[in-house]
């Protein structure tokens, strides 16, 4: 992990996120040397049924990721990935800290459905270069 951190940055905290459905989520709070913080995202496949899937599902979504830096759709900056496990315990991504939080219930769903919408239309109209890996 520490290879993918900035020179001088080191982890001082980490946290386990909620609405992971298919992977472990933790944010990573890193300090840096300037006094301020940063946030990353490690999203690990630890469930047998799903690490299954995990080298496909990662490489598909490290994929998304970096197609998305080039447009306006609000997106996390991958920062690595490790589909296989090669140097992470669990095949994981490493990713920026997007602002926002998790809302697993119905409130407030008209005003949400409407912004979701939006951001959906944004989303159908990036094209890929090339097709994605199978």
């Amino acid at each position: 992990m520490s290879r993918h951190l900035e020179v001088g940055e080191r982890i001082v905290r980490t946290e386990t996120l909620l609405g992971g459905i298919t992977a472990r989520m933790r944010m990573l709070t890193v300090d840096r040397p300037d006094g301020s913080t940063r946030g990353l995202v490690l999203r690990s496949f630890v469930d047998p049924f799903h690490l299954r899937h995990a080298e496909d599902w990662l490489n598909r979504e490290a994929d998304a990721l970096s197609l998305l830096t080039r447009t306006s759709v609000p997106a996390p900056e991958l920062v690595a990935v490790d589909p296989t496990a090669t140097h992470c315990e669990y095949p994981s991504l490493l990713m920026t800290h997007l602002a926002g939080r998790t809302i697993l219930h119905d409130e407030g769903v008209e005003t949400r459905v409407l912004l979701l919408a939006r951001q959906l239309v944004a989303i159908h109209a990036v094209r890929p270069t090339e097709r994605p890996r199978k």
